[in-house]
């Protein structure tokens, strides 16, 4: 049974109605910050120490996004426990390396292993969410989406080229986008059907 289900759990579905918007917010926020990013051609600058805020904001708000996704039981069973461990560990360590370059004025070793480490949590969050097939039509893969976008267009350029293209890491944002609206659509549309 869903987590969220049943009319004793609705102020749930708000929190997770939230959690979803919040996590489409920091999608967006992500693209943009990240295309901000892009202009400022070195770290250790005024610009770059002001850049850490909005970043530290956005990686919070992501992972406000995955609690919100934990809550609403679409990756549900012992897959999605251990994913949901996995990505919401990967989301700390992306917060955590966010405040550390904002005191280093440069980039932290811990952002690409934030990367990483939320990128196989969300992959296999996506595997579980396409198990349980509590979530229906395009929903259903936005999990998935989230965790192979930097296997498939992130990672290969630091392979490839040495350095991660900020390009790349920016168009990251989208997918988080369409998670949070996502978790906010299916919970707006379980709503009516759990309270009759």
């Amino acid at each position: 049974m869903n987590s969220v289900q049943g009319t004793t759990n609705i102020p749930m579905l708000g929190k997770v109605r939230t959690a979803g918007a919040l996590c489409a917010v920091g999608g967006a926020g992500w693209l943009v910050t990240g295309l901000l990013s892009s202009a400022i051609s070195r770290p250790q600058s005024v610009a770059y120490a002001l850049m850490q805020v909005p970043w530290i904001i956005v990686q919070v708000l992501l992972l406000v996004g995955v609690v919100g996704l934990a809550f609403s039981g679409a990756a549900s069973g012992w897959l999605g426990g251990i994913a949901l461990g996995i990505a919401l560990l990967g989301r700390v360590v992306f917060v955590l390396a966010e405040i550390h370059s904002s005191i280093l004025v440069d980039d932290s070793i811990l952002q690409p292993l934030g990367a990483l480490i939320t990128a196989v949590g969300m992959t296999l969050v996506g595997i579980a969410v396409l198990r349980t097939r509590l979530w229906g039509g395009w929903q259903r893969f936005t999990p998935l989406l989230v965790g192979v976008y930097p296997f498939l267009l992130m990672f290969p350029f630091v392979i490839v080229t040495g350095e991660p293209n900020i390009l790349a890491i920016a168009g990251w944002g989208l997918p988080w986008f369409l998670l949070g609206y996502a978790i906010w659509t299916s919970v707006a549309a379980e709503r009516p059907s759990r309270v009759s």
